[in-house]
């Protein structure tokens, strides 16, 4: 019976969208994942370096929006979370957050949820973007486990939000932390994907509301995954890259079609 109430939620169906007709604006985004404060090599003040270095790199670039697919900090203690917030605030473009499984430990529980809450603010949230967009932001841990009640909200209040983008004729773009899969849509469960029993059904349901980009973190890896029109996306972070990646985010900046580019900006 596990995950199957989030199964039907997702299996419902919605009447695929046509992307829309958009205004002529063009969108930045900068896109920042795991900067992770004491998760890197060289330890918390090199990370806290690094990602105040990312900050000035952005702020140079004047995005429309920054967001942060997760993993602020390392830890999620109280010095950690002030010194990530202070050097966070300096971010001169609106920032959207979204939890990491260090920022909540899994499975989630009600300490957590509102420890990571009262430190960053809501963990689903719904943005108007210039041009006819909708980003939605959401606390993907839940669907990965937590209160059963927490778990079925987050997959009710998706849906809702889904459906009145696609009810507003809106393009989607959905942010969390986990991806809904790393390499294959079919593989199986595994720590860097959402389970497999709803992740089909919620990619069909995003595919179907008018999504077109999926923006993620986790991985620490970066690579582009796809489906049915949506484009999956993980960018570089500036605490530690698995894959040897330099240090630094994708800019992404969005065309009125909806066609878009994803640019790496490195931190040297």
């Amino acid at each position: 019976m596990r995950h199957f109430y989030l199964l039907l939620l997702f299996c419902l169906t919605i009447t695929p969208a046509m992307h829309p007709q958009t205004s002529d604006c063009t969108l930045r985004i900068a896109h920042l994942a795991d900067p992770q404060l004491g998760f890197g090599p060289g330890g918390f003040d090199d990370d806290l370096a690094a990602f105040t270095t990312e900050i000035k790199n952005v702020n140079s670039l004047r995005p429309d929006l920054v967001v942060i697919a997760g993993d602020m900090v390392n830890r999620m203690d109280s010095t950690s979370v002030a010194r990530f917030k202070e050097a966070a605030a300096t971010i001169e473009a609106p920032v959207v957050y979204t939890p990491g499984n260090h920022d909540i430990s899994e499975p989630c529980s009600p300490r957590g949820l509102k420890k990571y809450r009262d430190a960053f603010g809501p963990d689903f949230s719904v943005h108007r973007l210039a041009g006819g967009r909708t980003l939605i932001s959401f606390n993907s841990l839940l669907l990965r486990g937590g209160p059963a009640d927490e778990r079925e909200n987050v997959a009710a209040t998706l849906r809702r939000a889904l459906n009145e983008a696609h009810g507003e004729g809106s393009a989607v773009i959905l942010l969390c932390h986990v991806p809904p899969f790393a390499k294959d849509v079919d593989e199986d469960d595994a720590y860097y994907n959402l389970p497999k029993t709803i992740r089909r059904p919620l990619l069909e349901c995003a595919a179907d509301a008018g999504t077109f980009l999926w923006l993620c973190g986790h991985t620490h890896k970066t690579h582009r995954n796809d489906f049915e029109g949506i484009a999956v996306l993980n960018p570089e972070n500036t605490s530690c890259n698995f894959d040897r990646r330099p240090r630094g985010f994708r800019l992404l900046t969005i065309a009125p079609d909806n066609s878009f580019t994803w640019e790496f900006v490195g931190n040297d």
